[in-house]
């Protein structure tokens, strides 16, 4: 481990300093996001999607919309648009003909994956630098912080 990771180690983070840091993550991982979507050359909100879809395999144009918090219109054109570029297909439901699906096709997750795959690998790298007890807490950690996220997000879309 470098000086720089070690001092980190050693510093013991007050509540506040855990707080601000998280909103140095959002920061951070929002910054990432328009990365990530500049260097596939699709949209941020076409990027999400595709995490979306990425994620939970098919999804029906209205759960996406929902989740993505834009109107069916809007998903609609997004959809035209990843489909134009050879990130996603739409396909007949399996048991409802009449529905339609939506899913992130192989050269999405090609796309997806070399962009993601070295901070991935470092993040690995990183989390196998602990102690088992320091996983365990930075896992339990994050566990409620993206409960805190997904709860306060639900809320926000019922206003």
């Amino acid at each position: 481990m470098d000086d720089s990771a070690d001092s980190s180690a050693r510093h013991q983070y007050t509540a506040e300093e855990i707080t601000w840091a998280t909103r140095r993550l959002d920061i951070a991982m929002s910054r990432l996001m328009v990365a990530f979507s500049r260097a596939v050359g699709i949209s941020v909100p076409e990027m999400l999607a595709l995490e979306h879809l990425g994620g939970d395999g098919s999804l029906g144009p209205s759960e996406l919309a929902r989740r993505l918090q834009m109107t069916t219109g809007a998903v609609t054109a997004l959809v035209d648009r990843l489909e134009a570029s050879g990130h996603a297909v739409r396909a007949p439901h399996p048991s409802d003909r009449r529905r339609v699906v939506i899913t992130r096709t192989q050269k999405a997750d090609e796309d997806v994956m070399e962009e993601v795959a070295p901070m991935a690998k470092e993040i690995f790298e990183l989390a196998e630098s602990l102690s088992d007890e320091q996983r365990q807490a930075v896992g339990g950690f994050l566990d409620g912080f993206i409960q805190i996220i997904e709860r306060t997000a639900a809320e926000a879309c019922e206003r």
